[in-house]
């Protein structure tokens, strides 16, 4: 089997909301919607976010790689199973843009939005020809099968974005009321007061309710060591990204100074990222996110690390995701053991009109099934595609 067509889209979708956070304010979702066809008419799709401020990629980034590579040189070749298309997996590389951010290529995460797109598009495709459900092809990654314990369902985190008091306020109870156990709460921007929103959150979520929170990089390394002192009555079970990357060296040994744990989100977005937060002792946690890291097989391999390394994960997401991207989270989610935090399948909650036919967004309580097969087990709305589209390119790899 081979690919023989692909297409990559720029969609734009509207957010019901306009989501505010210390790093960026957006009211629409940019995306990157990648279809592979096979030479037996099968089709698969994929789906990535980038992001300046975290890989420095953006959509016509995105688009400029794929304009700049020998895709046949790259996806051309056949596989006769899928122990052979994870092999063709693993070596998916992208050429580099003459223009690319050089601080993102020195790190290694440039582009991993562009591959994230590829792969989980040529894996949709394959596994769908094939009849066998996405999740499957985690079995045919023999070096991480260490990470794999299939479940029937999964249970996402809520989170508490900046919004007006009243309406927080009535999202928390509500959050409460339904059941979730775990909830993120976004901090950092300069209006809020820490102490108090977090403890008004203590109070309506109760005191079983995990609570994290985010300061998306709003943070000295300072103010990290007296906001976590604060904090300290709240029971927080982690802070994520306290510290600007260009400030992550400030984090060494800070696993062992405060006792919060700390995650990493902006500052987690490759192998030498993961390689160097571990040696330097700057984070508890890892925050895996499949468009941020390149995919469903850089995801496993920094999962696969923290597992080594004695550090925990969870699987985020990036805002505005739609059904495709959320369904590769639900297969990886259903798939991998030990994910500590889960965020995702927002998509009803949050966009004005999803690509997918089916609805997949967690419910009561954050509870979702594991989802069946052929491939992601979803189906791309191809009018609505066209209606959200900005810019398309086609490839024909035959």
């Amino acid at each position: 089997m081979r690919i023989v067509q692909l297409s990559a889209y720029q969609v734009q979708v509207p957010l019901r909301r306009k989501i505010t956070h210390a790093s960026f304010s957006r009211s629409e979702s940019a995306s990157i919607i990648v279809r592979c066809q096979l030479e037996d008419g099968t089709v698969g799709w994929g789906e990535s976010v980038p992001r300046e401020y975290v890989t420095g990629e953006s959509v016509d980034s995105v688009l400029s790689q794929y304009e700049n590579t020998d895709l046949s040189a790259v996806l051309g070749a056949s596989w006769n199973s899928l122990d052979e298309l994870a092999a063709l997996c693993q070596q998916i590389s992208l050429s580099q843009l003459t223009h690319a951010p050089q601080v993102y290529v020195q790190r290694g995460c440039f582009g991993n939005a562009a591959r994230c797109a590829l792969e989980v598009s040529l894996i949709d495709a394959a596994t769908r020809s094939t009849e066998h459900s996405f999740s499957a092809f985690f079995q045919h990654l023999e070096q991480y099968r260490t990470l794999l314990q299939p479940r029937d369902s999964v249970r996402y985190s809520a989170v508490l974005t900046s919004m007006r008091p009243f309406k927080q306020s009535l999202l928390a109870i509500a959050y409460r009321l339904t059941g979730f156990q775990q909830c993120k709460v976004k901090v950092g921007l300069p209006e809020i007061n820490e102490r108090y929103l977090l403890q008004k959150i203590r109070t309506l979520t109760g005191r079983n309710m995990d609570l994290r929170i985010d300061a998306n990089e709003a943070w000295t390394r300072e103010l990290l060591e007296q906001k976590a002192t604060e904090l300290a009555p709240f029971q927080i079970s982690s802070i994520e990204q306290p510290v600007p990357h260009q400030k992550i060296a400030s984090l060494r040994d800070i696993k062992n100074q405060i006792s919060t744990p700390i995650m990493l989100d902006e500052s987690l977005c490759c192998f030498s990222d993961a390689d160097v937060a571990i040696s330097e002792g700057y984070c508890d946690y890892f925050n895996l996110r499949l468009s941020k890291t390149g995919g469903v097989i850089p995801t496993l391999q920094l999962a696969h690390l923290a597992q080594q390394s004695g550090l925990k994960y969870q699987l985020g997401c990036q805002v505005g995701e739609t059904g495709i991207l959320s369904a590769v989270g639900r297969h990886f989610a259903s798939t991998v053991k030990e994910v500590a935090f889960l965020e995702g399948s927002f998509d009803r909650y949050l966009l004005v009109q999803n690509l997918i036919n089916e609805e997949i967004s967690f419910g009561w309580g954050g509870r979702a099934p594991a989802l069946d097969g052929p491939g992601l087990g979803i189906t791309v709305n191809e009018k609505r595609l066209q209606k959200h589209t900005r810019r398309e390119l086609h490839w024909n790899l035959s």
